[in-house]
């Protein structure tokens, strides 16, 4: 492989010119992380929002400062070296990270944070790491190894031509591109490890909102069938209170999900299996050893 075109050979003020290169890359570096982080969490965060779920934002708040930080690295090393090898081995390398992080952080980072955000939850979350999510993982990293790839290359061939241009648009496309690769990433990436979680606590929110919202009332059999309404029988005294969710544990598969629906100052334990409510109880946390 050839190195790049130095850009500094192309001015009388090579040390200027470089500095701007160097600048574009950081930025293109910050965009492709940005992308990256609002697909594999931003999403996630505005759905659970939605859904009165406990600190909807936190793990968009972790992934977007970590990828956007590493992006921006990412682009300034590759505009900084200027070698076609090294440029492809540093996004490499950054989209492996952000593969670990969309594991990393639902199922690690997440949980202590909560924990210590409130540490009333301890004995209520049982998040584990199970050998399983490997799998998850390695999925994950084939997707963004793939697109990473071509986000470093398309740095490579077009820096150099959006550096030199005098246009907004062209200095754009490239951003823009690799925007939607990165976020091709993250959205594949969320649907492996968020999309689980979210479902079953999005799932359990409705059907908590419509039970409060008709309690007292006639429902028609069928549609309280379709809604589970039963799940909520042992604590309709609780559902004109305010709420909050959080997933609480799961299994190996995410098929069985576990929330704990805070009503005011009581925790409520419901369970979930594939996204269908099973049943809700008053949740007694267990004491750590």
């Amino acid at each position: 492989m050839q190195p790049l075109p130095n850009l500094a050979a192309r001015s009388d003020n090579p040390g200027r010119l470089a500095s701007v290169s160097r600048r574009y890359g950081m930025l293109y570096g910050a965009f492709a992380g940005l992308a990256f982080a609002v697909a594999a969490w931003g999403v996630d965060g505005y759905y659970l929002s939605q859904a009165h779920a406990l600190y909807p934002w936190l793990k968009f708040i972790v992934g977007f400062i970590v990828c956007v930080f590493a992006g921006a690295l990412a682009g300034w090393l590759s505009a900084r070296l200027e070698k076609v090898y090294l440029a492809v081995l540093i996004w490499l390398a950054a989209s492996a990270l952000f593969a670990w992080l969309s594991i990393a952080i639902p199922f690690q980072i997440a949980p202590v944070l909560l924990e210590w955000l409130r540490p009333d939850l301890k004995g209520l979350l049982d998040y584990v790491f199970y050998p399983d999510f490997q799998v998850r993982f390695a999925v994950g990293l084939t997707w963004a190894l793939i697109l990473g790839l071509f986000v470093g290359l398309l740095q490579i061939m077009m820096t150099e031509s959006a550096v030199f241009s005098a246009s907004i648009i062209s200095k754009l496309i490239p951003m823009l591109v690799c925007a939607v690769l990165m976020f091709v990433s993250g959205n594949r990436i969320d649907g492996l490890s968020n999309q689980p979680l979210r479902t079953a606590l999005v799932t359990m929110d409705t059907v908590i909102q419509y039970a409060g919202e008709h309690q007292g009332q006639k429902v028609d059999p069928q549609v309280a069938r379709q809604m589970r309404l039963s799940v909520t029988d042992s604590i309709e005294g609780l559902l004109h209170l305010p709420r909050r969710l959080v997933v609480s544990k799961y299994d190996n598969y995410l098929g069985e999900v576990d929330i704990v629906v805070e009503f005011g100052n009581t925790p409520v334990k419901c369970v979930t299996v594939y996204g269908q409510p099973v049943f809700c109880e008053k949740a007694i946390p267990s004491v750590p050893q």
